[in-house]
């Protein structure tokens, strides 16, 4: 995983087994680090956590995926709520590093027109980027992932 200059704020055990939140401060940025499977459970954690940084006034917040392989219907809806949250406080809700099926999914519910989906961390820490730069064509279509869910849904 990349790790970028930060003060880590907290690292949360979420009484799922495997499943951690990593929450740090970068360059003005709330970056959450969940790290195993985000199931409608250890969904809830992330819920919390990105809830309290907004009530808390960050309103710059990162969420990298690197460590996540599975997220749950529920999850998705929670983070499209914390998107709708974070720009409702004058800020944006931002998520990074997604593997190729992740990205798949998000794509094909149609995720990818409300939230933010750069590559890396690196990449979703600059703020004054036009949002319409932030996830390329390109990187979807390399997919193998989305290769695929784009043929499937054509057959049907």
């Amino acid at each position: 995983m990349n790790q970028l200059a930060g003060m880590p704020l907290r690292s949360l055990p979420s009484g799922m087994p495997g499943m951690n939140i990593e929450v740090m401060q970068a360059n003005q940025v709330a970056v959450v680090v969940p790290n195993g499977d985000l199931n409608a459970a250890s969904g809830m954690e992330l819920k919390r956590t990105l809830q309290n940084l907004l009530d808390k006034g960050n309103t710059r917040l990162v969420v990298d995926m690197g460590c996540v392989t599975y997220i749950d219907s529920a999850v998705w809806g929670e983070l499209a709520v914390a998107t709708a949250r974070a720009r409702a406080a004058g800020g944006e809700l931002r998520v990074c590093a997604m593997c190729g099926e992740l990205l798949a999914i998000l794509t094909m519910i149609r995720l990818s027109r409300v939230m933010a989906v750069f590559p890396t961390r690196e990449d979703a820490m600059v703020f004054d980027r036009e949002p319409e730069k932030h996830l390329s064509r390109d990187l979807l279509v390399r997919s193998p992932f989305h290769r695929a869910a784009t043929t499937n849904s054509r057959q049907v």
